[in-house]
């Protein structure tokens, strides 16, 4: 009998055995093939699987998908999986060595709105304002209190090409005071 209790396992988009091995089972196959899955999906999940061996506070992630968006990585987590991850401020700069890149958390079936809190924290946003271009096309501006100083935390440009490629919105960052 094993000596090893897990109370908690990590749940990747690809099953915890390809995970471990490194090797897509014709199932994950196929879903990679379909794009149910992209290649980043198979790498998070192979190094987040490593990674929860030794390090128990991975082994509760659920973890939906990743996106690589200029070599930073979005972590689309399961609703509700966020809010214990951020009392540990370390917990997020050991995903960032782990993965080796940057990386920004969100949840999934989340509002337009908590995304943008997600990807601005700790930053609070202070409005969220949908503005109609005369193309039709729209833009959602996100009003940050303060000024922007050379402290401020984020590269705005970044979190607005990130918001683009996962959420699909046009960003634009306003300071309260210039």
């Amino acid at each position: 009998m094993s000596s090893h209790v897990f109370s908690y396992s990590l749940k990747t988009p690809i099953c915890s055995f390809d995970a471990r091995t490194g090797v897509l089972c014709p199932l994950c196959e196929t879903k990679l093939r379909s794009g149910q899955l992209t290649d980043t999906d198979v790498q998070v999940s192979i190094k987040l699987t490593k990674a929860a061996e030794k390090n128990p506070e991975i082994a509760k992630l659920s973890f939906i998908r990743a996106l690589d968006v200029d070599g930073d990585y979005i972590l689309v987590l399961e609703p509700g999986s966020l809010a214990p991850l951020r009392r540990d401020p370390g917990f997020q700069k050991d995903l960032q060595s782990i993965l080796g890149s940057k990386i920004w958390l969100t949840e999934a079936d989340t509002t337009d709105r908590k995304a943008l809190e997600d990807f601005f924290f700790p930053v609070r946003i202070t409005n969220v304002n949908t503005v109609w271009l005369p193309d039709g096309s729209k833009l959602t501006k996100v009003v940050i209190p303060g000024r922007k100083t050379e402290r401020f935390p984020h590269d705005t440009d970044k979190i607005g090409k990130i918001v683009r490629e996962s959420r699909g919105i046009d960003l634009m960052v306003e300071f309260e005071r210039m």
